[in-house]
């Protein structure tokens, strides 16, 4: 996560205080209390307590670590030890929220992807050592034993430091993203019939279709933008700018969950990239959902047709975001194969009063206020068309990412014999390094397209924001040859096919071959 001061598992997961060194991403020290001295003791003195502790060499389920998941009591797991963090919270330079989020769960490459350019945290999070973990909730990757992504980590660190650039400068997104609001507000008070200085509607119903087509496209594009960079906590250096900038954009202006998007993208998605029954973007269940995305599901006949039926309904998406928070995260409290840590009263209060403020200002506002003239039966069809317009500009650049015909399945597509033995508690394990596995995971396309780049969020580099989520997407045309070297290097197949609609076949493709009977055809774009 991210390489300067003030990140929450990125940036400083763990740390006495990590400050910036020359607006670059190289990292100092500095011993300067975060907090109060009597904070400070006590937490030294949990420190001792907890290295006594791993002194016995304890260890430890899972299942118990995962009983420690609040504040009072937080414990994470990092490379098979377990670290009792609890004294830490309130020095955390992100927030306790990130590191709740964390909490009872292995963590290793959410710590490692946020710590792409420096050893300090590890050196921090080695006094709160408090034994070892004898199994696992999730399947395991294969060790990284050929250094491929340290050697990543070490290239991109490098690149940064020569050009003296910040990895998480916020401004680039700012800008872009109040060009993006002015065409918003604009949209909206045309498409919701605004009356003019004149006293009459501004626009007809031709006009004012346009108008809620671009809205939609308006309502999607701070999500992929600002919203997406500070929920990896790359907009900006301190929690301050990530909270702001993607609780603004998906709580306030879209009327979805950060929360939510916080354990579903986050703790779920990016770790487990396309592990059946890990990752919460695929069925988390061998039989009975719509989509049929890997080969280990059970075939149904409706499956045939999922090429067709399938892409008209990603409109919903929008739609199933702001219900789903509800219901699952907040609800079930899970979200898929995802356990949802306790939420507090605040976080129950926030998402309320944000869902309220939306629907003020989306639905109460334009049908009640004076400034716009307009009815139930003009407004809710115009409303529908931004919806499902948000719906569909999210879902298509969603989904040809990671559900092609390019993309590898970890555990959902390969034999049993392909991979490699899982470690202690009977998971089965992944045959590639966790690294590799998000390459492979991934494809790529229309590099060097600026327009695209700028309308997908930068998601056609998809590699490398899987592999440096913490750094800003607006660096990642510079990155990506870099990795595409080390990938050559080390005999890693990174995908980029040429265009949109050449990734948008990709997609097409893949469900209509995981669509037929048994087992799937080979079929690639490339």
């Amino acid at each position: 996560m991210p390489p300067q001061n003030d990140a929450a598992l990125g940036g400083g997961f763990f740390r006495n205080r990590f400050t910036r060194k020359n607006s670059t991403s190289s990292l100092i020290i500095d011993d300067t209390p975060a907090t109060s001295t009597e904070s400070v003791a006590a937490a030294e003195a949990t420190v001792a307590a907890t290295a006594a502790a791993a002194a016995g060499g304890k260890t430890y389920t899972w299942e118990e670590v995962a009983e420690h998941n609040t504040e009072k009591s937080l414990w994470v797991t990092v490379r098979g030890k377990v670290y009792d963090i609890s004294s830490w919270v309130n020095n955390h330079p992100g927030g306790k929220e990130i590191l709740l989020l964390a909490a009872g769960r292995d963590i290793t490459y959410a710590f490692d992807s946020y710590h792409p350019f420096t050893e300090k945290p590890t050196q921090v999070l080695g006094k709160f050592e408090i034994g070892t973990v004898s199994s696992h909730e999730f399947p395991q990757y294969k060790p990284d034993t050929r250094g491929f992504y340290k050697t990543l980590c070490t290239r991109v660190g490098d690149y940064f430091k020569q050009e003296k650039l910040n990895p998480k400068d916020p401004f680039p997104g700012i800008w872009r993203m109040l060009l993006v609001a002015m065409v918003a507000v604009a949209s909206f008070m045309v498409c919701n019939g605004w009356v003019g200085l004149e006293g009459g509607v501004l626009a007809g119903w031709g006009a004012r279709f346009v108008a809620a087509v671009v809205f939609g496209v308006c309502q999607a594009l701070p999500l992929l933008h600002v919203m997406h960079d500070s929920s990896h906590l790359a907009f900006g250096n301190t929690e301050r700018w990530w909270q702001m900038g993607g609780r603004l954009a998906m709580d306030f202006f879209a009327g979805a969950n950060m929360t939510s998007w916080h354990n579903q993208h986050v703790i779920g998605h990016h770790i487990y990239t396309n592990v059946f029954m890990a990752d919460p973007a695929l069925p988390d269940k061998s039989a009975g959902d719509p989509r049929r995305l890997v080969k280990k599901q059970a075939w149904e006949g409706m499956y045939k047709w999922q090429h067709l039926y399938l892409p008209p309904l990603y409109g919903i998406l929008g739609i199933k975001f702001r219900v789903q928070d509800v219901m699952e995260t907040y609800g079930s409290g899970s979200n898929g194969p995802v356990r949802v840590n306790p939420l507090s009263p605040w976080q129950w209060g926030e998402m309320i009063f944000t869902k309220l403020f939306w629907f003020g200002w989306r639905v109460v506002f334009p049908l009640m206020s004076a400034s716009f003239r307009t009815s139930m039966a003009t407004f809710w069809p115009l409303f529908f068309v931004s919806e499902f317009m948000t719906g569909y500009f999210l879902a298509f650049n969603f989904q040809v990412s990671h559900v092609s015909s390019e993309c590898d399945y970890p555990l959902g597509e390969a034999p049993r014999e392909e991979a490699v033995e899982g470690s202690a508690g009977g998971k089965e394990g992944i045959k590639d390094e966790w690294a590799v596995s998000q390459v492979k995971s991934s494809v790529d396309y229309a590099h060097n397209n600026a327009l695209t780049t700028f309308l997908c969020g930068a998601l056609n580099y998809q590699v490398t924001h899987h592999l440096f989520p913490t750094v800003s997407q607006y660096h990642y045309p510079k990155i990506a040859p870099i990795i595409q070297e080390v990938c050559k290097e080390f005999n890693v197949d990174y995908k980029v096919l040429p265009d949109f609609v050449t990734a948008f076949h990709a997609h097409i493709a893949h469900l209509k071959a995981l669509g037929e009977r048994g087992e799937a055809a080979e079929v690639h774009m490339g």
